[in-house]
């Protein structure tokens, strides 16, 4: 997959390919530009996520509704196994079934919680990213037919709050629902916007762009994480009282920053910058001694890709792609953070798509790899949530 811009409401959607899953149980391709003239749905969707399941079934109405005018897409980036082991569970034949080798499709629709869903118009035009349940047999006939639609997003835009006040109270919210590119707010205009829990939301994270993030029933350590672009692993809640921090309703917030192309500061500083005004929260790099899982060469030579078979990215995928797909599923390691000690570097190409389809247990799969896996304890460099300790003067 070439390296294009995210993609955006009310603008065409960059083509891509997806391997899909046929009836024959192999993978072909699919490109978004084959698929000019229907709606196409895709649905980023895993086999453990509970409200997941439901939404396929609906879809899976919606299409035998439509028939070709309409193209629904379940994406995965779980392995093989777990999805065909779902597929011959369940009742679902007109769905397609595509596998998210190397979570390119996650960067590309980036988000953080599932399900998510994504609505491309007969033109390729996106027209929504939103939750299954928002979209029903009605928006998918209007879209069908060219017609106008209101689409509720995954995102809230409100009012912009004041800075830091004597209460750090926050201001209400006001929920704007987009139906098209008009609607959308000015991308001119810097917006800070920050409410409280929204009833019903679930909790979740959009980038729809490098300048556009939004946060929905968020806990604030959760937003830094993602700010800092860390794994649950190398992330240490250290302050007084956890129980401020937790996932309920009254810890948790809704936060939307955009900043226009014409300030140069990332979302990162600006959302950073804000937080550290609102909120006692403080955060630092330091560390820690943890046990981690080590990736090391085994006796066997490392076996080394020259491209990706499924045929979704041309340079195939490397050893930080493993890193990272171990520690997105830390049941894999035992939750543990996962660290490159193969002397090899990050970007070695190494046969991924492979050891994702293959059934087996991790250290087999890391031995057809010519790797292997132990743990260790280490000094590993974490992101530290810390509360700043306030200085009083003594009394004359």
């Amino acid at each position: 997959m070439a390296q294009v811009d995210p993609p955006s409401i009310g603008k065409v959607c960059p083509d891509f390919g997806i391997s899909v899953i046929t009836p024959s149980g192999n993978e072909k391709i699919i490109n978004l530009r084959e698929l000019r003239g229907k709606v196409v749905i895709l649905e980023f969707w895993a086999t453990y996520c509970a409200p997941c399941i439901p939404s396929l079934s609906h879809f899976e109405r919606i299409k035998k509704q439509y028939g070709n005018a309409v193209e629904i897409i379940a994406i995965s980036d779980e392995n093989r196994d777990k999805v065909d082991a779902f597929i011959a569970k369940r009742n679902i034949h007109n769905v397609l079934f595509g596998m998210d080798w190397g979570h390119k499709l996650n960067e590309l629709f980036f988000h953080h919680f599932i399900p998510h869903t994504v609505v491309i118009d007969k033109n390729g035009v996106v027209k929504a990213f939103t939750a299954p349940d928002e979209i029903d047999a009605e928006i998918v006939g209007k879209l069908i037919r060219n017609q106008r639609v209101e689409i509720v997003m995954k995102q809230e835009f409100q009012n912009a709050i004041a800075n830091n006040n004597s209460n750090n109270t926050i201001s209400n919210r006001t929920t704007t629902v987009l139906s098209n590119a008009n609607n959308t707010p000015n991308i001119n205009e810097l917006r800070i916007s920050l409410s409280p829990y929204i009833e019903g939301k679930p909790t979740e994270f959009i980038k729809e762009s490098e300048k556009h993030w939004v946060f929905t029933n968020c806990t604030l350590s959760l937003i830094y994480q993602i700010l800092y672009n860390q794994k649950d692993s190398r992330v240490k809640l250290e302050v007084p009282d956890e129980s401020k921090y937790a996932s309920e309703p009254n810890n948790q917030y809704c936060l939307t920053i955009h900043i226009p192309e014409s300030i140069d500061k990332s979302v990162q500083e600006v959302a950073l910058n804000q937080l550290a005004q609102l909120f006692p929260l403080k955060a630092k790099f330091e560390l820690r001694s943890q046990t981690v899982f080590v990736l090391e060469k085994a006796d066997s030579s490392v076996v080394v890709s020259s491209s990706d078979s499924t045929g979704i990215i041309q340079k195939g995928l490397t050893i930080k792609d493993l890193v990272g797909y171990l520690e997105s599923n830390p049941h894999l390691v035992n939750n543990l953070a996962v660290l490159n000690q193969t002397a090899l570097p990050d970007t070695t190409l190494i046969d991924l798509d492979w050891f994702q389809n293959y059934n087996d247990a991790v250290p087999n799969k890391l031995k057809t790899l010519g790797l292997k896996g132990t743990e260790q304890m280490v000094d590993l460099n974490c992101l530290i949530l810390y509360e700043e300790k306030k200085i009083t003067k003594d009394a004359p």
